[in-house]
């Protein structure tokens, strides 16, 4: 069994690793034995590679330098950049201890501070056997860890409220309390008598693609003085409150002021105030974070006004089962804000409404599983090449989650959906998320 003095002794072995195969590195035989394990290719690098023998301890893999080993996989976008398949799975979330823990003194942060990546392709229909391992990197924790300690006590405090049958992995920002083990699988809480899904500390399938495309791309962010992206976006936006949009864009940008309010008129302040998404991945809250920055009219009581419509969908994105599919970490990692602006008899109408407040949407796994019904319609329409079998808000007038049409084109757009291009969008039911609304966290 190997042991290193330092963690550069580490990497200049892990240098060796870059170019193998599983196939070649899996000298216990693993392939053979364990087939369905999950976590094999973790084990193959371990034994292997490093010589370490299989196990199941609290300290970190190379614990004489606090170093976590994880094994994970990546795809290779079109314009050739590196996109983590999965989160990162840490360890079990135990309900009942987790209520008198010290995040300091836990395993979580004292295992995980520091993570050494063994980075692999991973090929749609593969062998894992020929599956390439193409890079490593270490990562150190330290300078988010005020983030993932605030984190850790939302999830904490949720547990301690009696609420853990309710977390929601957009509650927090890098990490997650991801559902774990099979379907229906559940434990007791504390503070409840209704059981909970068994849970894990991950950290978030979109904090690692930011992970990896910063190190791919060599390049790094900061972390601003604010802990969550909601306190960000509302520092940036409240100085504002009670403007109507129309005075706030002539104070933002009086050379792009028209007497006639423009229709994207929300867009186009909200781009001045925090900057287009490609200027939010410079902050870290932002660049590592599965979110959708929506400009929404409301009523006094928070009722959307218009249509809660997002993402552009294309046929492909529909092909693999719900369970391991994109869309179903997309919503189970996700966080919404919703800027609000209010809409009353003196100041009515686009451009003429006030900014008001900020809303925080998540969804509880059991939205998420109402979800699925939607996403899975979508597929049997794609599989069928049926547009009548595509879950409109005519059909399914009671349904969370449907599609609706992108712009001008009325109902040709659904066939040019089924034809391959970007003419639907998912929508929200409004009562849906008028429920969400008032029922969230809503800064103001």
């Amino acid at each position: 069994m190997l042991k290193f003095n330092s963690i550069d002794e580490l990497l200049l072995k892990t240098a060796g690793i870059v170019g193998k195969t599983f196939g070649e590195l899996d000298k216990e035989g693993y392939f053979e034995k364990k087939s369905n394990d999950k976590g094999i290719l973790g084990k193959i690098v371990e034994t292997g590679f490093y010589g370490y023998p299989n196990n199941n301890k609290a300290e970190a893999d190379f614990s004489e330098l606090g170093v976590e080993l994880k094994v994970s996989g990546f795809v290779t976008t079109k314009k050739g950049v590196w996109s983590a398949k999965e989160r990162i799975s840490l360890s079990q979330i135990n309900f009942h201890k987790i209520v008198s823990e010290d995040f300091k003194f836990s395993s979580l942060i004292s295992k995980n501070r520091k993570i050494l990546f063994i980075w692999y392709e991973f090929i749609k229909d593969g062998d894992p056997r020929d599956f390439i391992i193409k890079d490593y990197q270490l990562y150190d924790m330290t300078g988010i860890e005020p983030v993932i300690e605030k984190d850790y006590k939302i999830i904490q405090e949720t547990v301690k409220n009696g609420l853990a049958h309710k977390l929601s992995e957009g509650d927090s920002v890098i990490l997650g309390a991801a559902t774990k083990g099979g379907a229906g699988q559940t434990q007791t809480q504390p503070f409840s008598e209704i059981r909970a899904k068994t849970r894990a500390f991950s950290i978030k399938n979109s904090f690692i693609k930011g992970v990896l495309k910063e190190h791919q791309l060599n390049y790094s962010v900061s972390l601003p003085s604010e802990l969550t992206p909601e306190e960000w976006l509302w520092n940036k936006f409240k100085k504002y409150k009670g403007m109507t949009q129309m005075e706030l864009l002539k104070h933002l940008d009086p050379q792009s002021f028209k007497i006639k309010p423009q229709y994207n008129i929300g867009n186009m302040i909200q781009r001045r105030i925090i900057g287009k998404n490609s200027e939010l991945e410079k902050n870290e809250l932002f660049s590592k974070l599965t979110y959708e920055i929506k400009t929404t009219p409301i009523t006094e009581s928070y009722f959307p006004i218009e249509k809660p419509t997002f993402k552009p969908l294309q046929k492909d994105e529909f092909l693999d089962d719900w369970e391991i599919s994109d869309w179903k970490i997309f919503f189970e990692e996700s966080t919404f804000f919703y800027i609000g602006y209010l809409e009353k008899s003196t100041h009515r109408g686009n451009g003429f409404r006030k900014l008001h407040c900020l809303f925080k949407v998540t969804f509880t796994p059991e939205e998420v599983e109402e979800f699925s019904k939607t996403y899975n319609d979508i597929k049997n329409a794609v599989n069928s090449n049926d547009i009548d079998l595509l879950p409109t808000a005519t059909k399914f007038p009671e349904r969370y989650l449907v599609i609706s049409t992108k712009g001008s084109g009325g109902d040709k757009c659904y066939q040019q959906f089924m034809n391959g291009e970007k003419k639907v969008c998912f929508m929200f039911n409004k009562e849906f998320i008028y429920k969400k609304f008032n029922e969230g966290l809503t800064l103001k």
